[in-house]
Formats: C-alpha cells, structure tokens, sequence
C-alpha cells in the first residue's frame, strides 16, 4: 500500500492507534504476571530460606549446648586419671561415649584428645591415637575456645556435617579437648529425581566461594569451581536478609539470599528467570494474538465500509497522476455516482480535456519555433560563411593596400557580431527547451582571458578607458570545463562593461577561492566605474530580451540576451553567479565555477592559425574531394579554402549529382551540405551508404542545432563542420580524415 495514498491516510491512523493499544495491553498484561510471578517467587524463595537458616541455626546452637554439658561430665575426668602402669583407659568413661553416640542419631562419633591434639578415646576406635591438632575446631579448643567448624555437605549421605570442639578443664588446666563431628538430617534438597523437577531450589554458598549444596551436582563435584565474586554479592545482600538477582553459568536467577552466620555460609533459594517467566510471556503473547486478530478484523470491517468512496477517490487520483505523467491521452470514463465524488469526476475530465487542447497548441507551437529557429539559422549562417570566408581569402594575401584590409577587417568583425547575435538566439533556445549540453576539456585558462581580453581592447582603447586583466599566480594553469561556454560569458560582461562605462575603466580579474581535491573553484569578476544598476532592477537584468531600462536599448543597443544566457550558463555549470552595482558608481559581476585541473599541462602546447602552408601540407595531392553545396559563393569558399592543398575538387550542385559521382568514380572526401534542393544532404548520405561505400562524409551546414548533428550521424555522416567554417577547423578535419 502506497504510504502516500489516501487510503493508508484514512486507515493507517485508526490501525496504528489499535495497534499501539494493542502492544500497551499486551506489555501491561506480560509486565503485571512478571511482577506477580517475581513476588510469588520472593515469597517461596524467601520461605524456604528461612526454613533452612532456621534449621541450621538450630542444629548448630543444640551442638553447641550440648558441648558444654558433655564437657564438664565426671565420666571425662576419669579418662585422665590413670594409675601408673595401666594399659587401657576406665572402660565406664569408654562405655559412656559409647552410650552418648548410640544415643543420638546426629552424633557420628565422639572423641577425646589430649593437649597434644592425639585422640585418647572415640567412639569409633580407628581414632585411638591420631592426631587432630590439624582440625582449626581442636586447635581453638586446646586454646580454651569452644569452636564449631568443619561444616560440610556429604555428595552422597547429602546431610550437613559439622564439628564441635571444647577444651576440657580440670583444676583450671587444659588438659584435652572434647570433640563431637554431628551428621544432621538433610535441610537442602537438591536432585532427589535425578532431574530438575523443582523451580525453586536452595542452595549453599561457602566462604571458598565452593557450593556446599546445589541442584547441579557438577559444581559440588567440581573442586575447580569456585565462585568468589558471586559469594562477596550474595553475602553483601544477604547480611539480613534480601532478593537477590545474579547470574551463574550464562543462566539469569531471581531468588532471596541470607547469611547463616556460624558457618558464614550463604543461604539462597532461587529460580531461573528464564524459567518463572515463561508463563508470563505466555500470558503476554496470547494476550497479543487475541488484541491483533480483533484489529485484523475490525480493519477489515472498516476497509469494507471505506473503499467504496476511496476506490472512486483513488480512480481519479491515478487518473490525475497519468496525466500528469504526459499522458494527456488518457480517457477518463463515466461516473457512476452523482454525489460530490461524481461533480469532482466530471470538473476533473473536463479539466484535462481543456489541458490536452493547450497542450497540443503549445506543442505546435513549439515545432513551429523550433522549425522557424532552424531555418533562419540556416538561412543567416549562409550569408554570413560568404561574409566571413570572403574576408579570410582576402585577408590571406599579403599583398593589400592598409586601407583595404581595415575594411575586410571590420567587415569580419561587423559578421563575427552578427554571427554572435544569431548564436545567443539559438543558446538561449536551447537553455529554455532543456537541451543545451556542456563540453569537458582542457583549456589554458590564462590563454582564454588574454584571449577575451584583447577582443574588447580596441573598443576599451577608443573609448579611452583604463583596460586591465589580472590573473593570480596560484590558478592551475591547465583546467577541465567548457571554455568556449566560460568565453562566452566573459565575453558578454566585457562587452557590457565596455559599453555602458564612459569614464574609469574595466577590470578583468581571475583568482583561486578554493580547492577540493582534483577541482578548484576559480573566481571571474569583471568590475566596471560605468552607469551601474538600481537595486530594483538587477533581477530585471537575467530576463531574455530585458534591459534594466528600456531607454539603453536605444542608447547603446543590444538585445538584452547575454545577461540571461550567461546565468544559465553558470547554473548548468554548478556555478554561482553574483552582482552588485551602485547607480553612478559601477558594477560588479563575479562567478566562481567548479573546474577539473588537469596537472599533464597539455593545454600549453599552442597551435598557430592556419595558413595556407598548413593546407599545403595536407598531403591530398592527387586525392579527390567532393564538394555538395549548392549555394555559388560556399562552393568558392570551400574551393579556395582547399586550393592549396592541392585536391582535385569536384562540384556538386545538390545531393543527387554527388550521389551519381560517388557512384561513377572513386572519392577520397565529400564536403555534404544538409539543406540542398532535388536531394538533400541526409538523404544523399544514406544513399551512399546503402551502395557499401565507405567514403568519408563531413556535414558542411549552417544547421547547428545538436538534434541536426545527431541526425547526420545517424545517417551515416563521419564529422560535422558548422557553418560559417572556421579554418582551423576545416584544416584539421582535412588532416584527420586524408591525412
């Protein structure tokens, strides 16, 4: 579903809040059976240990008391009051530690030391003799200290084992120590099953960090084991007694915690969270299942009540959206309806009925202008090839009185303007239709602005204006970017500074502003001491055959295009262009474009102006050229043009007779206008090209727009020369395809 539709509009908000409400029910169902599950757990953990601090409290408080009786009993007095030379000690004392041990089922054995730690008397005779100084329980007793210690839990009787120790004083000496190792019943159950049938379970922590009794065996077995640190939590937590939460083999517990404190040992009662929390997940992803099953329908129901207006809605949405597209011959049916779903049905088909009509006059009215663009590009191009290659010839000869070749010279000059208004119509043509394309090249930047520059010095030199060019040491020398275009821009801010400044001067002026990596951002500002422009009327000045006042149309002429194109020119190049100016004062155009640094520095090798050596040196003697033109004076100029080359030149006076004479002899290069009459130059080409031969052909015309020259080469065209032909050009498509 489009996020962007208006039915995911109308629907998404009531889901979305249903869905939000049904993730809060079922967080605040899962979150309340974890609480009650936790308090449940606390309650039995904290229970059960209590029953086992409780019962190990007791067990080692009546060890202890017991102690203390049997210590002061006549029966151990006797044991210490030998005649000389008897060899066994009163049987009656021996009799009672007897009795005493039969007599409780805790008592696993009873002896009795001397003060050198060697057991005299035991219930169990294997002890006759020993030594039990090691024990810390008969150490502290022989000291005068009664002791419990020893404290331990059998792996396989599982019963709590403890050690009780007192010094035995007669006449306020030391003379031994009484001591009774209890086995007491078992208080933590764990793994009577064989398997972890209980999830609550107590367990026993020793001060060595060793688990004295737990529901996993493995770490009562394993004397590795040790567990410092969760000893130090447990017993920080369990002084009193306190929940714990603590982790223990990758495993989560919840439980409560105390420390029993003879034995320091830490009791915990706890249960894996992984496992108490089970049910109240449980609890919360059906809760979950039910509330989204209940939007799943409810959605449903809504959406059934909902698309019959939105179907008709989102029709005419799309219907809108195809249109928009471009296809405007897209029929929209009759409604079905007669409510406002219907009235904004049919306004939305007359609409675009209204919409197709200007749509196709402004497509024939855009053929029309293209057509118009084209043939008066052709028809103007004409004359003035005649102008400019009339005044080349002539201009080649050396021989020429000075007065005369001032006059060529501005007559090129004069064609060269004209020539320059014709190709701001056709630029600012092709800005407005999209089609205008850009040039990468090497170009030598400091070459380009003496270039410029020297084209506006005369006009600078007669106005007596102060003509300055300055250029900053640290430009690259050799940039990548479109020149002709960066030309043609300067061109059109000299040209206006030159014209509209009649005192001070004119500065043009080339700087580094920055540099990112392989590109460097260079700033052009061209600064005039002119009329300057109102504030007001700086925006003005970007509008296609706009002045910022009508009046200087009138005063110093101009067709008010080179502002606009030079903008756009700037925009398409990523650049920005900037102005100030104070009426009375001057102006101030500035723009800084992204250019590629080509660090080869092969824009420093320069090429001279051709001459008709260059053509000389062609090496076409003896080769044939055709030349289809069937304008008189193009054919002379083209004529000439190739003289010295030294070609023989075959004339054509349209496509059809360069046709015949490709068919009827052998041609090295045909020189193929475009606009011909009988035949033109496309249908010349492709005629050519389906007899196989391959013979070179290069577009000679006027027609300069880009969709003509693909056309040539779509036909089969192998260059393109536009007219009014440059030398240079015509030179170096000589040598390329000759040579």
């Amino acid at each position: 579903m489009n996020r962007r539709s208006i039915r995911f509009k109308l629907i998404a908000p009531f889901m979305i809040g249903l869905f939000v409400v049904t993730l809060l029910l079922s967080w605040y169902t899962y979150d309340s059976a974890m609480r009650a599950m936790r308090r449940a757990v606390l309650t039995v953990s904290e229970a059960k240990t209590e029953q086992v601090y409780t019962s190990m409290t007791l067990f080692f408080r009546s060890l202890t008391s017991t102690l203390q009786n049997i210590v002061v009993d006549p029966h151990l007095a006797s044991i210490f009051h030998r005649g000389p030379g008897e060899t066994s000690f009163e049987k009656g004392a021996a009799e009672w530690i007897s009795i005493l041990t039969r007599g409780n089922d805790y008592y696993r054995d009873i002896l009795v030391t001397d003060k050198s730690g060697r057991c005299i008397e035991s219930s169990n005779p294997s002890h006759i003799g020993k030594s039990f100084l090691a024990s810390e329980p008969v150490e502290k007793a022989l000291q005068g200290v009664f002791t419990l210690g020893d404290f331990s839990v059998g792996l396989i009787t599982r019963k709590l084992s403890a050690t009780a120790a007192g010094p035995i004083d007669l006449g306020g000496e030391v003379v031994g120590a009484l001591v009774v190792i209890c086995d007491f019943p078992q208080i933590v159950r764990y793994g009577d099953s064989g398997h972890e049938a209980d999830m609550i379970f107590a367990a026993l922590l020793e001060p060595n960090g060793h688990f004295a009794a737990h529901r996993d065996q493995g770490l009562m077995s394993d004397p590795e084991a040790r567990f410092l640190t969760l000893y130090d939590k447990l017993q920080a937590a369990g002084r009193d007694g306190e929940p714990v939460e603590y982790s223990l083999g990758g495993e989560e517990y919840v439980g409560y915690a105390k420390v029993e404190p003879v034995s320091r040992w830490v009791v915990v009662t706890s249960a894996r969270a992984s496992e108490i929390f089970a049910s109240a997940r449980v609890v919360g992803y059906t809760v979950f299942g039910i509330s989204l099953a209940g939007l799943c329908v409810i959605s449903l129901i809504v959406y059934r009540f909902a698309n019959g207006i939105l179907s008709s809605l989102l029709s005419l949405i799309a219907y809108a959206k195809r249109v928009s597209e471009g296809d405007i011959d897209s029929k929209l049916g009759e409604p079905d309806r007669n409510d406002e779903l219907g009235v904004l049905h049919r306004s939305l088909a007359k609409l675009v009925e209204t919409l197709q009509a200007m749509i196709r006059e402004t497509r024939e009215a855009s053929r029309i202008k293209g057509e118009f663009l084209a043939n008066m590009s052709h028809e103007i191009r004409t004359p003035i090839n005649a102008i400019i290659g009339m005044a080349h010839l002539s201009l080649r000869e050396t021989e020429m009185p000075p007065k005369q070749r001032d006059y060529l010279e501005k007559i090129q000059t004069a064609a060269r303007s004209l020539l320059g208004v014709i190709n701001d119509i056709l630029d600012i043509s092709k800005i407005e239709a999209g089609k205008l394309t850009l040039e990468r090249a090497t170009f030598e930047v400091r070459k380009l602005l003496e270039d410029t520059f020297s084209i506006h010095q005369m006009g600078a030199s007669a106005r007596s204006l102060q003509f300055e060019l300055k250029c900053a040491d640290d430009v690259p020398p050799c940039l990548v970017g479109d020149s002709l275009r960066i030309g043609q821009i300067l061109n059109n801010l000299l040209s206006n500074a030159v014209k509209f400044t009649e005192h001070g001067g004119v500065t043009l002026s080339c700087e580094l502003a920055g540099l990112d990596e392989k590109v460097a951002f260079v700033r052009f500002c061209v600064d005039d001491t002119g009329i300057g422009i109102a504030p007001e009327a700086i925006e003005r000045l970007f509008l296609p055959f706009t002045q910022a006042d009508a009046s200087i149309t009138r005063q110093f002429g101009g067709t008010g295009l080179g502002l606009a194109i030079s903008r756009s020119l700037v925009d398409l190049m990523g650049g920005i262009f900037d102005v100030s100016s104070e009426p009375g004062a001057g102006s101030s155009f500035t723009l800084t474009l992204p250019l590629g640094i080509d660090e080869s520095g092969a824009c420093l090798r320069k090429l001279d102006a051709p001459t008709a050596e260059d053509f000389a040196q062609l090496g076409a003697e003896g080769k044939v050229v055709v030349i289809a033109e069937d304008n008189m004076i193009n054919q002379m100029i083209l004529e000439e043009l190739i003289a010295p080359a030294r070609a023989t030149v075959l004339l054509a006076n349209n496509g059809k007779e360069a046709v015949d004479i490709v068919a009827a002899r052998h041609v090295d290069l045909v020189l193929m206008d475009m606009q011909m009459p009988v035949m033109d130059g496309l249908q010349a080409t492709k005629e050519i090209r389906a007899t196989g031969s391959a013979v070179p052909i290069i577009a000679v015309t006027a027609n300069a727009m880009k969709e003509d020259r693909d056309e040539g080469v779509a036909a089969g065209m192998n260059d393109y020369i536009t007219k009014p032909v440059e030398p240079r050009q015509l030179c170096e498509t000589l040598r390329r395809w000759l040579g």
